[in-house]
């Protein structure tokens, strides 16, 4: 299938940049939460290392709290998001489709033609469709 985008892991982060988040949340905080509060610590460390830690910790805090206020005492579902992955990866590859090198582009992602064109027709659908709007008829069909 396509390759994903990396992303940092929680599992190879190592343990001393989580220690100063570690340290201001202290021991009682709930360890789900303190698990995605160490994914937001990892992310805003992977999108801006030059961020000073001690701003880089209050933004995961009330990152973190603005979650917990929003879904605590739920326990909601939460997917992998391998469609999105797959769809971005898709328009990536009708983004350098022109035409004539499907052929190409299916070996490079190890993804058959014949797949390729079924989500090239629903893509080039959908950019026709924002490009031209639908027609509003009053009601009539």
């Amino acid at each position: 299938m396509l390759k994903r985008r990396a992303v940092p892991r929680l599992t190879t982060t190592p343990a001393e940049q989580l220690a100063p988040l570690s340290t201001a949340l202290g021991p009682d905080y709930p360890e789900v939460w303190r698990t995605i509060a160490e994914c937001i610590h990892i992310g805003l460390h992977a999108a801006d290392a030059e961020l000073d830690e001690q701003r880089r910790i209050e933004m995961t805090m009330l990152a973190a709290d603005v979650l917990r206020a929003e879904l605590g005492g739920q326990q909601p579902y939460l997917p992998k998001g391998d469609d999105y992955e797959a769809a971005l990866e898709y328009r990536e590859l009708y983004r350098r489709f022109n035409g004539r090198n499907i052929p190409q582009l299916a070996s490079e992602s190890n993804v058959s033609v014949r797949v390729l064109y079924k989500y090239f027709s629903i893509l080039r659908r959908e950019e026709i469709r924002s490009r031209q709007g639908s027609l509003d008829l009053g009601g009539a069909t």
